[in-house]
């Protein structure tokens, strides 16, 4: 059974602001993938943004917000591709996450 998630807009601003923080708290080593992952889990918006997307479906299924953020958590190099590297589409990274979510429905 699946979940039957849509794929939301893309938050561009959300990515736009990202990218900046990367530059700001990156600076000193722009390709430091510890750094990277710290930008992207540090304000939680791109889990917030999915979450409140997607909420109400996801809790018909079991997910709180605590579990839906450790499934999230397996997907941080995809989120990195996606808001910093450039090399995801938001489309391809949902499809990833959607993914993610049916697999662990049931754990």
């Amino acid at each position: 059974m699946g979940l039957w998630l849509n794929v939301p807009q893309e938050p561009t601003e959300l990515k736009r602001r990202l990218k900046q923080m990367r530059e700001v708290l990156c600076h000193d080593d722009p390709d430091n993938a510890s750094c990277e992952n710290r930008v992207i889990w540090s304000s939680n918006d791109i889990p917030r943004y999915l979450w409140n997307e997607w909420k109400d479906i996801l809790k018909n299924h079991g997910y709180t917000w605590q579990r839906f953020l450790s499934v999230l958590k397996l997907a941080s190099g995809d989120l990195i591709l996606w808001a910093l590297k450039d090399s995801l589409t938001w489309d391809e990274l949902v499809k990833r996450i959607m993914k993610l979510l049916e697999t662990y429905m049931g754990g």
